[in-house]
């Protein structure tokens, strides 16, 4: 089985020079877990919720809340988002995507055109779904 038959083509993407608050927003009103960062119509890095969660301070929206607390929500995405992101296309096997997402330890992997753009994104659910569904034999 190929990517593009299993992967997700509506994909939420965020920009370099969005903050820490609005990309909590984004991953909490779509219920997301990972955002590829876009420049220039290109992928540029990608921030996962659990990025936002180290940098926001743990005392935004508690009584602690001070103004260096609030100050983590204006960090900008690229500040923090992991630039070298591990990609595929959507012609690539579901077995390939799987043996990267181990190799790299990542948990979704954005699926680009020949061209460079995002035309999808797949994860690990993504992946186990298409095994449970479809057995072992997915070369």
């Amino acid at each position: 089985m190929r990517i593009e038959d299993m992967m997700t083509k509506e994909v939420t993407i965020g920009g370099m020079d969005d903050t820490l608050g609005d990309l909590q927003k984004i991953f909490e009103s779509k219920h997301l877990h990972h955002l590829p960062i876009v420049h220039a119509g290109r992928l540029v890095g990608i921030v996962s919720d659990r990025d936002v969660l180290r940098f926001v301070s743990p005392y935004v929206n508690t009584m602690g809340e001070d103004n260096r607390a609030l100050n983590t929500l204006k960090k900008k995405a690229h500040q923090i988002m992991t630039r070298d992101v591990v990609t595929v296309r959507a012609h690539d096997t579901v077995a390939a995507a799987a043996s990267m997402m181990l190799e790299n330890c990542c948990s979704c992997l954005p699926v680009l055109s020949d061209a460079g753009a995002i035309v999808g994104i797949v994860t690990k659910t993504n992946i186990l779904e298409c095994f449970a569904r479809e057995g072992m034999a997915l070369s």
